[in-house]
């Protein structure tokens, strides 16, 4: 089974590497196939060419690139990332570093034994949370959740 997971990018330069990093090691430690879907709404820090360095290291295969023009929003990045998934399984995610991919392999798992079609994970649930925001970021995904 292949897993897609999207990934929105907007002035994501530094943390792309390090998602991607730990996105490969989650998923090949759990010997899951998988493919990461980046999508670019044209970072002015020249995310795209970070982008384009990791497909050249890691493949095609592994990595797709859907570039936008112009800053579209996370909603219909999501939906471009959507039509350029090959993954019979979807994971949606943030390049900020808000959620950790060593989480994936137990979504995966529970998916798997309770036959669900959906797992969310959240950092409200107990066990969950944040490190280093203030208190406008916490404000903020609070209500997006």
């Amino acid at each position: 089974m292949l897993y897609s997971v999207i990934l929105p990018t907007y002035n994501e330069r530094e943390n792309l590497p390090i998602i991607y990093y730990l996105l490969d090691k989650a998923f090949s430690e759990a010997n899951l196939k998988y493919e990461v879907v980046i999508v670019d709404d044209s970072s002015p820090d020249n995310t795209l060419e970070v982008a384009e360095a990791i497909q050249k290291s890691y493949g095609k295969e592994h990595v797709t690139i859907v570039s936008r023009k112009g800053k579209l929003g996370l909603g219909t990045a999501y939906i471009a990332g959507l039509k350029a998934a090959k993954g019979e399984r979807i994971i949606l995610m943030d390049a900020d570093l808000s959620h950790h991919p060593k989480f994936i392999p137990q979504m995966v798992q529970k998916m798997d034994e309770t036959k669900v079609q959906i797992v969310t994970g959240t950092r409200y649930a107990l066990g969950g949370g944040v490190y280093g925001w203030d208190w406008k970021r916490k404000l903020t995904s609070k209500g997006a959740n």
